[in-house]
């Protein structure tokens, strides 16, 4: 879609976020200074390096702007060509479609053409310009359609609208006389058809996930879901895997009715064994072949028992926090009243409602030293008062935001300038920091509204809120919620961002921070209470936390990562020793035992992906001067992991995905690459098939409540071939 005529605010980043200068752009706007003759210099293209995954990205960039310092900022919002400058508004977090840029015909591209080229050469067609009368009934047509079946006005946008008004404008050319009667068909018709497709589709994935799986390159993410209006169990698969052509894969195998007489973890594992049965991967299964990446839920922990196990990081900061922040206690002390008779004296509320995260299996409550974790095993009635302020803030903010909203506050406080209210869902505990940074950013509006005089019916007292307290828990939570955003891309390769979460999690909580040139800063916290809560989630952190040697082992093969200088030599040893036993496996010989690397010498940075990476390597040879400790009783291999631990790598590589590197070295270093594909297709966390629940949730609505299961596996199935068809259409050849 062009959306070269629309306008919005855009910040052009000239420090970090927070003191962003906004500058109005529009597409043609941006297009018009591209093409600009007397200061080429000003505004450029920049390009993608942190989104590889669509072949569009090999014609468009990011529109930058040259700052004050001599540095190109990238104009947020819009994508423009590298070559004729057309720019098209594009959502760059992560939503963003590239249809539209893979439609994109450059104007400027020039192919060497020699006679019998020019001589056959097809004439460009020319633009189809509607008169005014035809133009204003396609425009009535449509409006009336929108409105006739309450469809959303940007239907009118989407990319299977337009192919479907091709394909139907191709048939008009080919047949006479032909009407809408002759080309629609029944919704019957799409039924049926829909499971056509779907089994079709499935015919052609089994050999392909077959490869994968006989390759050690594939990992399952299953989940249990229950659909909001027919209450209806669904179990969902989503397989991840990394191809022989280092291209990450995800594709949701099922969404599927659970039909088991219970929820009991051999119950789950039946239901899951099923499904694998469709696909032929149920031996794979039994050989332990397939990694899985799953929550703490204990029926799904119980029917993967003895398999190949990536537990969800972001499950467990989030329950972490839950631990923290005492979600877990108030939780009990429900639970507790529920079942005793007698009368219990009312105690104060301090923190949310229960969420509906049901993931908090027995392994989560753990008993850290009182000696050493003092502060993770302090109770809610031994809290200082301090600490109990930052906690009513929580709780009063809660108040307030559903205050406003059955008060219908909301728009006023946007007219006075402010932000919308937003409130914490019961699915993740991290959304509490949105409705804290709403709460912050209008608290002043929302003051003014309430004092009104003419605002008699509004007698919320907000003097609960301690502001200090505030925007202290705003900037420990969103912290968390950058993290948690980092580990749940889709779009590349994960597992190794456990090592830089973590790392950047203990830096926060300790205390440190980085400012613009990349150095570490403290953290002054304005409120007492703070200081407790930090050293508290430092702890649970620690306690409740533990690296996987997949996670290291992926921090390793990462070009970024490869010397893990923010570990410990004790981790690096356990990385290392995985990588080799791995290698051994590949080769067919027995593991030997290796000694650790030396630690380097540690660098600072800017952004939380670069902020870990290790240091900048130079030698005289072009050879990496990291020299291995010596010891007595083992002696180096000259083996693949040694080479690529000294390697010079380009900084062509040095980028956020690691699979454009390993694709170019795969003949240099067959076993490593070998197993960067078998780690990097194992995500860090299970968020694949929660985004796979969220689609279900947009098909069975009040309007589709009765929509078949099967007939919904089907459709979120033939849903998720297609985006990869659209990114990738020799997916299957």
């Amino acid at each position: 879609m062009d959306d070269t005529g629309n306008s919005s605010p855009i910040c052009i980043a000239d420090s970090p976020p927070q003191s962003q200068v906004k500058q109005t752009f529009t597409a043609a706007s941006i297009e018009l200074m591209l093409k600009r003759k007397d200061d080429k210099n000003e505004f450029t293209v920049m390009v993608n390096n942190l989104k590889k995954s669509s072949t569009a990205w090999s014609n468009f960039g990011f529109p930058a702007r040259l700052d004050a310092g001599g540095i190109y900022q990238r104009i947020d919002g819009f994508t423009s060509c590298f070559q004729c400058k057309t720019t098209y508004t594009f959502q760059s977090d992560g939503t963003g479609s590239t249809k539209h840029l893979l439609r994109h015909i450059c104007s400027k591209v020039q192919t060497s053409e020699g006679p019998l080229e020019k001589l056959f050469k097809l004439k460009k067609k020319a633009v189809v310009m509607l008169n005014s009368t035809d133009s204003t009934t396609m425009k009535d047509e449509l409006t009336k359609w929108v409105c006739r079946s309450v469809r959303p006005f940007n239907i009118v946008s989407d990319a299977g609208l337009k192919d479907v008004l091709q394909t139907v404008l191709d048939l008009g050319k080919k047949y006479q006389d032909l009407n809408s009667t002759d080309l629609l068909v029944t919704p019957t018709t799409i039924g049926k058809n829909v499971h056509q497709l779907a089994e079709r589709y499935r015919s052609l994935l089994q050999p392909l996930l077959t490869e994968q799986a006989e390759n050690n390159c594939l990992c399952l993410c299953p989940d249990l879901w229950n659909d909001e209006y027919r209450k209806v169990n669904y179990l969902g698969l989503t397989a991840v895997f990394t191809n022989k052509n280092y291209e990450l894969i995800s594709i949701d195998l099922c969404c599927c009715e659970y039909q088991e007489i219970d929820k009991s973890g051999d119950s789950v594992l039946r239901a899951i064994r099923r499904q694998l049965d469709l696909y032929g991967l149920t031996p794979f299964m039994d050989k332990k072949k397939i990694v899985f990446t799953s929550d703490r839920g204990p029926n799904i922990l119980k029917a993967l028992k003895g398999q190949p196990l990536i537990l969800c990081f972001a499950h467990r900061m989030n329950n972490v926090l839950k631990i923290c922040f005492y979600e877990t206690a108030h939780k009990k002390r429900i639970m507790q009243a529920a079942t005793t008779p007698t009368r219990q004296p009312k105690k104060p509320k301090f923190i949310i409602e229960s969420s509906s995260d049901e993931s908090l299996s027995e392994d989560d409550v753990k008993t850290p030293s009182p000696l050493k974790y003092i502060e993770s095993n302090t109770s809610l009635s031994e809290l200082t008062s301090k600490a109990c302020e930052l906690l009513d803030v929580i709780t009063t903010s809660k108040q307030l935001v559903k205050y406003v909203k059955l008060c219908g506050l909301n728009k006023s406080i946007q007219d006075a300038g402010g932000v919308v209210l937003k409130q914490a869902t019961v699915v993740r505990w991290l959304s509490l920091s949105n409705l804290l940074e709403s709460v912050d950013l209008s608290y002043e509006h929302v003051r003014s509204i309430l004092s009104k005089p003419s605002n008699t019916k509004q007698s919320f007292k907000l003097n609960k809120i301690n502001i200090d307290g505030l925007k202290d828990l705003v900037r420990l939570l969103t912290v968390f919620k950058d993290v948690s955003i980092l580990v749940q891309t889709g779009a590349r390769p994960s597992l190794h961002m456990a090592y830089i979460a973590l790392n950047k999690l203990e830096h926060h909580l300790n205390g440190n921070d980085v400012d613009v040139n990349g150095d570490f800063i403290p953290i002054d916290d304005r409120h007492e209470g703070t200081v407790f809560f930090r050293k508290r989630l430092l702890q649970l952190l620690r306690t409740m936390f533990t690296f996987d040697e997949k996670h290291l082992a992926a921090a390793v093969l990462h070009p970024l990562y490869r010397k893990l200088t923010f570990s410990t030599t004790y981790l690096k040893g356990i990385a290392h020793s995985y990588i080799r036993e791995q290698i051994d496996e590949i080769l067919g010989l027995d593991t030997a035992q290796n000694a650790p690397l030396a630690e380097p010498t540690k660098k600072k940075h800017k952004s939380m992906e670069d902020q870990f990476a290790d240091p900048d390597d130079h030698s005289n040879n072009g050879i990496d001067t990291l020299s291995t400790t010596t010891t007595t009783t083992a002696v180096f291999r000259n083996d693949e992991l040694d080479k690529y631990l000294k390697m010079n790598i380009e900084e062509i590589h040095k980028i956020p995905n690691p699979l454009p590197f390993w694709k170019h070295y795969q003949q240099k270093f067959p076993c490593l690459s070998l197993l960067a594909r078998r780690l990097f297709s194992i995500p860090v966390t299970s968020a694949a098939v929660e985004r796979s629940f969220s689609a279900a949730g947009l098909a069975v609505t009040e309007r589709r409540s009765s929509l078949d299961p099967q007939t919904l596996n089907d459709i979120l199935f033939v849903r998720s071939i297609q985006n990869i068809l659209e990114q990738k259409p020799n997916f299957f050849s």
